[in-house]
């Protein structure tokens, strides 16, 4: 989450330039607006070169459990199991929109979510063997049973993203867009209970880390006037680069280290946003959004348990994540002194 703060801090001191050199119009000067309002409709509107910064906050919660689970279906596979955790908090949103031509624009964001911490829990099947029949006191017949186990964990998410848009339509209701997301997502394990069947320590951690690199193309509808307006747009692509890693202790025996490593083969991502806003007072437009997002990807990481190398091969695994996020905007349209 450091990083993540680093660059929505770097992020907010680069869209705030215009407004801090053009702040002396709220103390008395009088002039045209520096900044359009949002998404101008009507073409007779003038063209500014940068709209007001639109401020975001929401609160979000997981549509069931994130889920990161190894099936079973690779060729040297190491254990089955999988992850299922919930993700809630509060995202904290930063949108700058420039506008190059009528037609054409191109929108910076970042958002950093503020996460609260809540139960994963990890169910496994654990097999284990015993003896069935003796001769005097040599075992020479093994039975197995299997067992449904697993641990409950604490739960520290860590998720941002910025994005880089391009704009374009002929009208201002309707317009293409393409561009491309960095996210970092990843969430640590700690503090197992309630283990059953999975031996366990209070030193016990776990890592999965996904960093994806989203290109994406879309649509947005827009409807309204200067003073208020409705957008909805919709992005997504049907493949998603992303870094896979997991990393656990304890879950190959006490002692031990599991870290698998690898990258998406088959994924897509898709994301509804929709916004309404209205002239408040003066220069100041309010306004509420909502957000669903959705990324699935399939790898094949590669195993090995620690320490020493003990085992190794190539496990088959998936990754969901399906959100919804409900929230306000806020924009302040400074006036040039000129």
């Amino acid at each position: 989450m450091k990083r993540g703060l680093v660059l929505f801090t770097a992020l907010l001191l680069i869209v705030s330039l215009p407004v801090i050199a053009n702040a002396q119009g709220m103390f008395g000067f009088s002039g045209a607006p520096l900044f359009a309002p949002p998404d101008p409709i009507s073409p007779a509107d003038p063209i500014r070169a940068f709209t007001p910064p639109i401020f975001y906050i929401g609160w979000m919660e997981t549509y069931k459990n994130v889920t990161f689970a190894f099936d079973g279906a690779g060729a040297g596979n190491l254990f089955g199991g999988d992850h299922r955790w919930p993700v809630a908090g509060l995202w904290l949103g930063l949108e700058e929109k420039v506008n190059l031509s009528q037609n054409l624009s191109a929108i910076l964001d970042g958002w950093l979510l503020v996460p609260t911490r809540r139960k994963g829990s990890e169910p496994e099947e654990v097999t284990r063997t015993f003896v069935t029949a003796f001769s005097t006191t040599v075992p020479i017949a093994f039975g197995t049973t299997t067992e449904i186990g697993g641990r409950e964990w604490d739960t520290d998410p860590d998720w941002w993203y910025i994005d880089a848009m391009g704009v374009f339509g002929p009208s201002a209701m309707f317009k293409v867009l393409g561009g491309f997301r960095y996210e970092h997502f990843s969430t640590r394990f700690k503090n197992p209970v309630d283990s059953i069947a999975v031996p366990s320590t209070p030193e016990d951690r776990a890592d999965i880390t996904v960093n994806s690199y989203q290109p994406f193309v879309g649509f947005q509808y827009a409807t309204g006037g200067p003073t208020g307006h409705i957008s909805v747009r919709l992005i997504g692509f049907p493949l998603v680069p992303a870094d896979v890693s997991h990393r656990e202790s304890g879950e190959a025996g006490s002692g031990t280290i599991v870290k698998s490593i690898g990258n998406f083969r088959s994924s897509y991502f898709w994301e509804l946003f929709a916004q309404a806003d209205q002239r408040f007072f003066g220069d100041a437009n309010i306004g509420a959004f909502f957000r669903w997002n959705w990324l699935h990807g399939r790898a094949i990481l590669h195993s090995e348990v620690e320490p020493g190398a003990l085992a190794s091969g190539d496990d088959s695994a998936s990754f969901d994540r399906n959100t919804v996020t409900v929230g306000g905007s806020f924009s302040l349209n400074f006036l040039s002194p000129l």
